[in-house]
């Protein structure tokens, strides 16, 4: 079964991963994240926690029960909300993930702070601003480390007989050298460089695996791991190398297809199809999608519910369905591998686009459904605002 975790807390980073019946999370996510000092974890190759202020492995993890959205192939993406709190479920760590996922839902992470990081770089932030104090209100006036360079390079350039460069930088390290107003200017860029350089660490734009540099060298030019290291972390933990796509993704990717597909934005626009083309799929309600009880998975039947109820549960005829509708898929590339990993790729990121009859049935059903309910809403909002308009008339 292939199920997504989201790393580095980021909706555009939901990566695919296999899983058997009997994995759990202490067999399986513990190679992925490092716990007890494991030596083959996935963190040891990639950057997987949120920011570098945070902890190199979860607290715990949770499952998403946001409903998602349904595709117009009859596949389910994740909300942009899917791991609000609201929506999140703690998993059983010894509880096989089978029996607790739906295929192809949600696993987010919980992280927390590292306190030691947080104390190192605050303290490293607070030492440098200290040293760029302007001289007239620093304790320590001519200790900022631009003077600090300089006091080393004098040295070097009247060895190379260049006393003219020497004189001038001696000059330049004299306390109150520059003026009152220079002086503050200074400090406030300083103030303003180490301001977006905590705002790029905080918001994960700049997310080093850690502080040491030693080792961040060693990490980016692929010193710290060996390539066999590397397989076979990513064969322990199930790697796929897949992303699920996010709405947007899907709608620019689907919009684009469709075009192609049709041979043009004016025979897409002849057939009737544009429309579906820029607004695909629906938003589902309470109830629907990953929020189906997993004990109705073998007694569910998704599309009679839908035909008698207009509701989009899951079950396991749902799936078998969508595994048979992408057989089918493969089978029309006549045998060509590139065009078969391309659906694979393309089927494990934003779902099917070419569903079968009882998909697409489905999938219009929903979406009939979810205009009438649209309508009835503006309806009530159209009736409560005449009720609104004829209460301030009598009065």
């Amino acid at each position: 079964m292939e199920i997504y975790v989201r790393l580095n807390n980021d909706l555009e980073n939901d990566n695919a991963f296999q899983i058997s019946r009997e994995d759990t999370i202490k067999d399986k996510l513990v190679h992925i994240f490092p716990r007890d000092k494991n030596p083959k974890s996935l963190s040891d190759v990639m950057v997987l926690r949120p920011t570098v202020f945070h902890n190199y492995a979860p607290d715990y993890f949770c499952k998403s029960v946001h409903q998602g959205y349904l595709s117009e192939g009859g596949c389910l993406l994740f909300h942009y909300d899917a791991a609000d709190d609201k929506y999140l479920t703690k998993l059983d760590e010894d509880k096989p993930l089978f029996d607790q996922l739906w295929p192809g839902q949600l696993i987010v992470p919980k992280w927390s702070y590292n306190k030691w990081n947080l104390f190192t770089y605050t303290a490293i932030i607070l030492l440098w601003l200290y040293t760029d104090l302007p001289d007239v209100v620093s304790p320590t006036p001519g200790i900022c480390v631009t003077n600090q360079l300089s006091r080393m390079i004098i040295p070097i350039l009247e060895y190379m007989e260049r006393p003219t460069l020497a004189s001038k930088l001696r000059e330049e390290i004299q306390v109150n050298y520059s003026s009152f107003w220079a002086q503050w200017a200074f400090f406030l860029l300083h103030v303003i460089k180490v301001s977006v350089l905590t705002l790029f660490l905080r918001l994960g734009i700049a997310n080093p695996i850690t502080f040491n540099p030693i080792k961040v060298y060693q990490f980016q030019n692929g010193n710290a791991v060996s390539s066999d290291h590397v397989k076979a972390i990513l064969k322990s933990i199930g790697w796929i190398g897949s992303r699920r796509g996010t709405y947007d993704q899907y709608q620019s990717n689907f919009y684009s297809y469709t075009i192609k597909k049709y041979g043009g934005p004016v025979q897409a626009y002849r057939a009737g199809v544009i429309k579906t083309a820029a607004n695909p799929g629906v938003e589902l309600n309470a109830g629907e999608g990953f929020q189906t009880p997993l004990d109705q998975r073998f007694t569910n039947s998704t599309f009679e519910t839908m035909e008698s109820q207009g509701k989009f549960v899951l079950s396991e005829e749902y799936f078998i369905e969508l595994e048979d509708n992408l057989k089918e898929n493969l089978n029309k590339c006549n045998g060509d591998i590139g065009k078969m990993n391309e659906e694979i790729r393309r089927f494990r990121k934003f779902g099917i686009y070419e569903p079968s009859e009882k998909l697409a049935k489905m999938v219009q059903k929903r979406k009939q459904v979810a205009k009438e309910q649209k309508e009835q809403e503006e309806e009530v909002q159209k009736s409560a605002k005449l009720e609104k308009k004829e209460a301030k008339k009598e009065q």
